[in-house]
């Protein structure tokens, strides 16, 4: 047991685990984090199954990297321990543990040919050796050792809040637009809605390699609870976050000019409701605005400027009518029925004059790249525009065609993708922001800023302190042996060997 709490306590050990959490932590940033089993099938073929067998694939959470924490933290702790008994004898057992034999190896020592009268040697502390010397001490900046104290208890408090933000911490995604009221429920309902996601991509990651496994029942019965339970938190909600007014400041030139984007901003309220409520409003923050790297905070939670994406929210079609189409021979709309110019909700069903089916967008990409036959959108700008839109019957949601509408350069395509009798022809899109909050949970944030400021404050008392030990030997002949000692290298000492010498020098003459 010894050997262990000496082998946990070392520094060689501390810089070990200090070096593998570092390196783990790269090889989480390089890793790519949560995402499904096929991606990690896809983007690391050799070294997926080591990757997902380790939890790599959630690094920050995975027993690898929690357990060089706790281990970590173990270490630090025993440093306390130990430098607590170590300090207490420093502090208050300094000269009835010192030997003759100890004082005597210090490097900045000297002999004084005739010892001083103690009783003029103010401050000092004495005890009588056995072999008839006495010894005088006398301390000064003793913080400075209790400094390292304070430092290493920083260190724990900093691995022991890590721990506790790893283990109870909780994570939620908040996606808002403008107007908005998003509801959160209460930490327990985050809770099981964190443990169905967790659950839910393990179940993926297990029928991706074995459909048939029995513990996949298991899983789907666990995952519908925890997700009644959501369901259910989220109609009684502790809060809701209102998105007031998400907007985008850009840099200017020195002619006003919008070169780049300079900070994603998004304006919220914090709104109480009833117990038990889910619109009953009682009561309201003031306007807080969220931005990168400058979270707000409101109860236990903090929220996080996490994304920031446009949403197209209105398109603008030219829709004509496409004769002789296969199959809808029988179609005629009436004469001046088209052409005809319309707005329409992304992602809503909607119908058009002289048709007789519903209607909805339920593909937009803004920015698409025809590769290998198919489309892919490449960015969210409005570059290359195109729209998938699907003919169904409202009461039966029974798919009738398709088609795909494109800008008037690229209008000709729609023919070779479409098999309904009328074409849509893009023309405009209205967008709207999106803002993602990251909302966090942390119980050992208030521990990890404890530590941080101890450890800051440890790191000022141990450089910043001087301390420093004043001995003298009264040697049975008459002469004294003196010696200064610190916590500093041993040649900054001679300077203060050489006034301590004087000090005693000069006490010698006033006391003559």
């Amino acid at each position: 047991m010894k050997k262990l709490i000496g082998l946990l306590a070392s520094l060689k050990t501390a810089i070990f685990l200090i070096g593998l959490l570092t390196l783990l932590a790269i090889v989480g940033t390089l890793i790519p984090q949560r995402l499904e089993a096929i991606n990690y099938i896809q983007g690391f073929p050799k070294s997926w199954q080591f990757i997902m067998g380790m939890g790599f694939d959630d690094m920050y959470r995975c027993h690898t990297f929690i357990g060089t924490l706790a281990l970590l933290s173990a270490s630090a702790i025993l440093c306390v321990l130990i430098r607590t008994k170590s300090l207490k004898n420093k502090l208050f057992g300094r000269l009835r543990s010192a030997t003759v034999a100890e004082i005597k190896t210090f490097e900045n020592s000297a002999l004084l040919p005739q010892a001083p009268n103690k009783e003029i040697l103010k401050g000092y502390s004495f005890q009588d050796m056995p072999d008839g010397t006495i010894i005088g001490f006398k301390s000064s900046g003793k913080l400075a050792l209790i400094g390292g104290l304070v430092l290493h208890i920083g260190l724990v408090l900093v691995f022991a809040g890590g721990l506790l933000g790893l283990i109870f911490g909780v994570e939620m995604p908040l996606n808002g637009r403008e107007g908005e009221m998003i509801p959160v429920p209460s930490l327990e309902v985050i809770r099981a809605a964190v443990k169905a996601d967790n659950m839910s991509r393990q179940a993926r990651h297990i029928r991706q390699f074995s459909p048939m496994d029995p513990r996949l029942e298991k899983m789907r019965e666990e995952i519908e609870k925890l997700h009644m339970i959501y369901q259910e938190g989220v109609m009684k909600p502790e809060f809701k976050v209102a998105f007031d007014k998400l907007w985008i400041e850009h840099y200017s030139d020195a002619t006003g000019k919008q070169e780049g984007i300079k900070s994603w901003n998004t304006r919220v309220r914090f709104l109480e409701v009833a117990s038990g409520s889910l619109s009953n409003i009682i009561g309201e923050s003031e306007p807080q605005t969220i931005k990168v790297n400058y979270p707000v905070s409101y109860r236990d939670y903090g929220f996080f400027q996490a994304s920031w994406e446009k949403t197209w929210k209105k398109l603008k079609f030219k829709v004509e009518f496409r004769p002789d189409t296969i199959g809808w021979e029988d179609y005629k709309p009436a004469e001046g029925t088209f052409p005809q110019t319309i707005e329409v909700p992304a992602n809503e069903p909607f119908t058009i004059k002289g048709f007789d089916y519903s209607l909805m967008v339920s593909s937009f990409m803004p920015d698409f790249k025809l590769i290998n036959g198919n489309f892919y959108n490449v960015s969210n700008e409005l570059n290359n525009p195109a729209a998938l839109i699907i003919a169904f019957k409202a009461d039966t949601n029974e798919e009738v065609g398709h088609t795909w509408g494109f800008p008037a350069d690229k209008a000709a395509m729609a023919g070779h993708v479409s098999n309904l009798p009328i074409t849509f022809e893009f023309e405009n899109a209205e967008y709207e922001y999106e803002s993602l909050i990251q909302m966090t949970y942390d119980p050992g944030k208030p521990f990890v800023w404890a530590g941080c400021i101890l450890f800051c404050l440890g790191m000022m008392m141990t450089f910043y302190i001087f301390y420093k030990e004043e001995w003298i030997i009264f040697q049975s002949d008459g002469s004294a042996f003196i010696a200064v000692n610190s916590n500093r290298a041993s040649n900054i000492l001679k300077k203060d060997l050489e006034i301590y010498k004087k000090r005693l020098i000069a006490l010698q003459k006033e006391d003559k």
